[in-house]
């Protein structure tokens, strides 16, 4: 069993060694692969496997793409990925996106086309190119704002994407609205939503994803604005004190950055209202509304071409209105500070050709973004640190 599951992951690999690209004539045919490992430690609270006052080695990627274009108006794309990230991602292969894309309208001003497939879906500046480490604010993407613990949630799913692109005199505007079934095969889902592993499971309903993000002068301000209704269903197992309930999540996230030779300032502001029903009697917290708020504010400083720094200051609250988990702890009976998460991160990177070499430092209060299949609920600490130090590789 376990060789059978590491096949794909070799042959993947396999891919990323070849010195040879697979190439077509004129670039229709385009390859690119990458790889990542990282090093954690924690003084509390276990991060990506088992980081807790040790070293942990269990954060890693590996993945490649294909993309084909026969024409100017079709493209085929996908990539295969194996991920590994403590008890919630173990590495087991898997298709991060694929899709058919057609451009139907294309003149010098404006490019309207469509996607069928797994797509990404359009979040926030960073979640259509998390997939790959170079492309990221950092080694963990901000938490706040990008939860790992249920990346394959945000990051593509099942369905269809319509897109845009429109130039006029200094600006860029690019739209994309995605209708599509989220994936919900995470037992990290079930304890987000419900605080336990509980026997049944979430299937994905029809929902619905879409941002407009404006780009002054090549980028050196952008402006994003990201809108949906996310519905997931819940069936019960057996036995199960829950009925098949229903949650819908409607996110609402501000985006800006702003760039210069030197800088880039990133923010990003989100309330994601949570509402459930038809849980049954034990499910009433379940259907209780509530708005979720996440932030982060992040400066970079390139010190040159290849070396940047960059301070981030993050936040995340299961309840706007219960920011520091009173309200949680009182109707829960657990701590208060499993309900929200705030943290400050100091990092670096350094690129030598097709290497990054990052490290990371991370001081937080909370643990509202922590996996507990990592670090169980009544183990988590409330104050805690974190190293991470990370090499990466891609062509």
């Amino acid at each position: 069993m376990w060789i059978s599951k590491q096949i794909p992951c070799v042959l993947v690999l396999g891919l990323l060694l070849q010195t040879e690209p697979l190439s077509a004539a004129d670039d229709q045919l385009q390859w690119h692969g990458f790889l990542s490992q990282a090093v954690v430690h924690t003084n509390d609270n276990n991060v990506g496997g088992h980081s807790d006052d040790g070293l942990g080695l269990d954060m890693r990627e590996v993945g490649a793409n294909v993309s084909y274009r026969p024409n100017g108006d079709w493209l085929f794309s996908g990539q295969l990925l194996a991920r590994w990230a403590g008890a919630s991602d173990e590495g087991d292969p898997r298709v991060d996106y694929a899709f058919a894309d057609r451009t139907l309208i294309s003149d010098d001003s404006r490019r309207i086309g469509i996607q069928v497939g797994k797509v990404k879906n359009p979040y926030g500046l960073y979640n259509t190119t998390r997939d790959v480490a170079h492309t990221r604010p950092g080694i963990l993407m901000p938490q706040s704002v990008y939860l790992d613990r249920i990346r394959d949630f945000y990051l593509a799913a099942p369905g269809v994407s319509l897109y845009g692109n429109h130039v006029h005199a200094d600006w860029e505007i690019n739209w994309r609205v995605n209708a599509m079934r989220p994936e919900t095969d995470s037992k990290d889902l079930e304890h987000l939503f419900m605080l336990r592993d509980s026997p049944g499971s979430y299937h994905g309903r029809n929902s619905w994803l879409g941002q407009i993000l404006a780009e002054r002068d090549g980028g050196k301000l952008r402006l994003g604005l990201t809108l949906g209704q996310v519905k997931a269903r819940y069936r019960p197992g057996m036995p199960d004190v829950f009925s098949a309930g229903e949650s819908t999540l409607k996110p609402r996230l501000l985006s800006l950055e702003w760039n210069s030779e030197n800088w880039s300032i990133t923010g990003e502001y989100g309330r994601i209202r949570n509402q459930g029903r038809g849980y049954g009697p034990f499910g009433a917290g379940l259907e209780d509304p509530n708005t979720v708020e996440t932030w982060y504010l992040q400066g970079t400083y390139r010190l040159d071409p290849a070396l940047q720094v960059y301070l981030r200051r993050d936040a995340f609250y299961l309840n706007r209105k219960d920011r520091h988990g009173a309200g949680f702890a009182a109707a829960t009976g657990l701590p208060p500070y499993l309900g929200y998460a705030e943290g400050w991160v100091l990092g670096a990177r350094r690129d030598l050709g097709a290497w990054a070499f990052s490290g990371e430092v991370h001081r937080t209060e909370g643990t509202g973004w922590l996996s507990p299949m990592d670090t169980p609920l009544l183990s988590q600490r409330k104050n805690w640190r974190m190293l991470l130090l990370q090499a990466a590789y891609r062509f």
